[in-house]
């Protein structure tokens, strides 16, 4: 199969550590996150880092710009020190969250953790947005790229793309991804994003328990904002669901916001609209890297949705 990442070791990494900050570095180990960016953790002077190497300089801006906008409102995102370039990639240097990933814990463990889960993810819905505009990616000035919803939507699947998914069309012609089974997954997925509110609220774009750091009661850190956007929250609730369906995490945050009064309208038809799109990426991503398993995988699971 073929892998994304940014090829980028761990003694390559250390040294790089001592030549950037100009003196020794302890504790350097990977983190496995993502799938298009190396991280590794690192201590030095007595405190703890993460540095993250990727082709694109663009997330770490983003990531940046929301510690600076967000953080002041209760959303624990990680402060980004520096932003620079390692040759042909680029890197970021942060403050480390405390504590380890909610994933990480046993599953009765991490039961215990959700109700401060949800109570991030309620902060995570409520944040003013402030002067800014448009739906979709956030620029590093703070508005979405799109003027509607829909139009992100459909963007993110449009034939011309730049970047990872240029030329991704070919996918059609020269891997296992099957054309009429895209669209008509597509085709629904659209016609439910009718469903989605005006309103737009921060989206995280990478909401599972992976990027979740906690000290085994609290949250203590939420990262890997690179694909944040404005739009519907339900997208987050969404991941979280495909990739832990036996937490019930969207019923979770429904049910909670119910005993205060707070409805979600049309939630069934958002939730199946945010998942066919999670599903619809991951589709094409799968049949990228080469992986007919978890393709068929997540095939099997989309059509069981929309029967």
């Amino acid at each position: 199969m073929i892998q994304f990442k940014p090829k980028m070791d761990l003694s390559t990494a250390e040294i790089f550590l001592q030549n950037v900050l100009n003196g020794p570095v302890s504790g350097v180990q990977p983190i496995e996150q993502g799938e298009l960016s190396k991280v590794f953790s690192y201590s030095h002077q007595g405190k703890d880092f993460v540095i993250h190497f990727n082709s694109s300089r663009e997330g770490f801006e983003k990531e940046r710009y929301l510690h600076e906008t967000f953080s002041s409102q209760g959303i624990p995102i990680p402060r980004i020190l520096e932003i620079g370039r390692a040759n042909e990639l680029y890197f970021s240097i942060a403050e480390k969250a405390s504590g380890r990933t909610i994933i990480s814990y046993p599953e009765t463990e991490i039961k215990q953790i959700l109700p401060d889960l949800v109570e991030q993810f309620t902060k995570i819905n409520q944040v003013r947005l402030g002067q800014t505009k448009g739906y979709g990616w956030i620029q590093p000035s703070g508005d979405g790229s799109y003027d509607s919803w829909l139009e992100f939507l459909i963007s993110f699947f449009r034939e011309e793309q730049s970047g990872f998914w240029n030329g991704w069309y070919a996918l059609f012609e020269h891997s296992f991804l099957e054309q009429d089974v895209f669209q008509y997954i597509y085709d629904i997925m659209i016609d439910l994003s009718k469903c989605s509110p005006e309103k737009r609220y921060l989206v995280h774009g990478d909401f599972h328990l992976g990027n979740m750091l906690t000290n085994g009661r609290t949250i203590t850190g939420i990262v890997d904002w690179e694909m944040a956007m404005y739009g519907d929250f339900v997208f987050d609730l969404a991941t979280q669901h495909l990739w832990t369906p036996q937490l019930q995490f969207p019923q979770m945050v429904r049910g909670a916001w119910a005993s205060e009064g707070h409805d979600i309208p049309k939630f069934e038809e958002r939730l199946l609209c945010a998942l066919l799109f999670k599903g619809l990426d991951g589709l094409r991503f799968f049949a990228k890297k080469g992986d007919r398993n978890a393709y068929d995988m997540v095939k099997s699971e989309l059509l069981g949705q929309t029967k």
